[in-house]
């Protein structure tokens, strides 16, 4: 560590520094050097770059394990929204080398992926390459002319089992983080497929993240779907990160939250994730768009706008989309915002933006210096955390603090058992890594919305974001650097 009288590669002056881990709220200057932080104190420091920021708060960069966007235009969006580490674990990638080898000397932000229990299966059962991120490859519509096996296969072959195990297995030793599990897009997996996922996860010391079964109010409903993992959390003794809870829960949303108090009560490592939005976005495909999907949900075809046209849903029109493009994009309105703030406003449950990747009305993937204004998917992508922080701002949402700690130290720290990268990450300590996101707490804002020209519009209030140590966005423009780095499990 250097004294303070050397100077750093980066200082940061005058800034209000909050560290979630330690509780630091104070004033104070940052030293950098080598990627790391070196120093944090009221001391005077200088370095060979200089960023006063005074008026601002520094905080640590933001986590968010729920970005499926990973394209270089996506994660330059992610980047304006003060996230450092946009990471793929709900879908997550098969085969998981790919993604890693495509990403290595060329990533402006870290990334991680799990092996997506999803891919595996389409592997093993269909026969289809998902070619890394399978939503972003085709792979979904590549399995219609077998009939979807991924979808409508029951699994009760044990060589089924087997093979989709193999996959998943392969994916953990190419240091997938976790298993990702989106059950909810695959009912007709069987329960003796799930506990072969969480026995598996037990063996490599891994964890499950999963967006749940039945998003429904009624039977059967999403607090099965809980119910369903936090018992085979327990049986195996495996991690559970449940996504986006109020999404699935649904109108039931505060009886899913008692679930994870009740089961953290009995030691179970279970922790929820939610964003703040009141509708959302898949795949038209899903499962939870079948029949009866009006009274299940609490919405109408109305509710589901198509990305690709922007057309509103009618009956005729959603069973020919979910036929001829299973993979297509739409947005839906089925959320009730006192059920958002519920999850939300929790103390002990992270931030995830569930981001879809940014295209053009065409369906095409973005270039990195496309204007935002062409681009069409879910708002959530571009402004889900400048957004977490207005709320705080505008509507004493919770403390500014907490949020900081829902978007960084909580995430982190419940990760690193598994993850050794993550021991790090979300938190501003000499030694740390150099993940920084400096943000003005009087402006900090989202621009992005539902209409046309505004899905894609970067947050504005966040004029530095550094990543190992190097300046990423300065003066909230984004440069063409690429310090980030690969996240891997201990077992890759």
């Amino acid at each position: 560590m250097k004294n303070q009288n050397e100077s750093y590669d980066l200082v940061i002056l005058n800034g209000r520094v909050m560290d979630p881990e330690s509780g630091l709220d104070a004033v104070r200057n940052v030293g950098v050097a080598g990627g790391k932080i070196s120093v944090i104190t009221d001391q005077s420091i200088q370095g060979k770059e200089t960023i006063d920021a005074t008026d601002h708060v520094v905080a640590p960069g933001f986590i968010d394990l729920h970005a499926h966007g990973q394209s270089p235009f996506d994660i330059k969006t992610k980047l304006c929204d003060g996230v450092t580490a946009p990471l793929e674990i709900e879908a997550g990638a098969y085969p998981v080398d790919v993604f890693y080898n495509e990403r290595a000397g060329k990533a402006q932000a870290n990334y991680a992926v799990s092996i997506g229990h999803v891919w595996a299966r389409m592997a093993a059962l269909d026969g289809v390459d998902p070619k890394g991120l399978g939503l972003y490859t085709g792979a979904m519509n590549a399995c219609v002319a077998d009939g979807s096996q991924w979808h409508e296969k029951n699994t009760d072959d044990p060589k089924d089992i087997e093979k989709i195990m193999a996959n998943i297995e392969e994916g953990l030793k190419q240091g997938a983080v976790g298993i990702g599990v989106p059950v909810g897009y695959f009912n007709k997996c069987t329960s003796a497929e799930l506990e072969a996922v969480f026995a598996l996860a037990k063996r490599y010391n891994s964890f499950i993240a999963t967006h749940v079964r039945y998003m429904s109010n009624i039977q059967p409903s999403g607090i099965m779907g809980i119910l369903e993992v936090i018992a085979l959390s327990y049986t195996y003794d495996v991690p559970l990160l449940i996504q986006h809870i109020h999404s699935t829960s649904l109108h039931r949303t505060k009886e899913a939250l008692a679930l994870v108090d009740a089961a953290q009560k009995r030691g179970l490592n279970v922790l929820a994730e939610a964003y703040p939005y009141d509708f959302g976005s898949s795949v038209i495909g899903a499962d939870y768009l079948g029949e009866g999907f009006q009274e299940a949900i609490g919405m109408d075809y109305s509710d589901i706008l198509y990305v690709k046209t922007g057309e509103r849903m009618t009956k005729e029109l959603l069973a020919k989309y979910r036929k001829e493009d299973p993979g297509g994009f739409m947005l839906m309105h089925h959320m009730r915002m006192e059920d958002v703030d519920a999850a939300m406003q929790r103390e002990d449950v992270i931030v995830g933006s569930d981001a879809m990747g940014f295209a053009d009305v065409n369906g095409k993937a973005l270039e990195w210096d496309d204007a935002p204004e062409k681009g069409v998917a879910h708002p959530r992508g571009a402004g889900c955390f400048a957004k977490t922080l207005r709320l705080v701002r505008e509507k004493n949402y919770m403390p500014l603090m907490t949020a900081i700690s829902k978007m960084t130290y909580l995430t982190a720290s419940w990760l690193e058992d598994f993850v050794p990268a993550m021991k790090q990450l979300g938190r501003l300590k000499p030694g740390a890594n150099a993940d920084i996101t400096i943000f003005n707490p009087d402006t900090v804002t989202d621009n992005a919305a539902p209409e046309a020209g505004k899905m894609a519009l970067p947050s504005t209030g966040i004029p530095y974001v550094i990543v190992n140590g190097t300046i990423v966005v300065k003066d909230s423009e984004v440069l063409k650097v690429y310090p980030g780095q690969a996240i891997t499990s201990a077992v890759g």
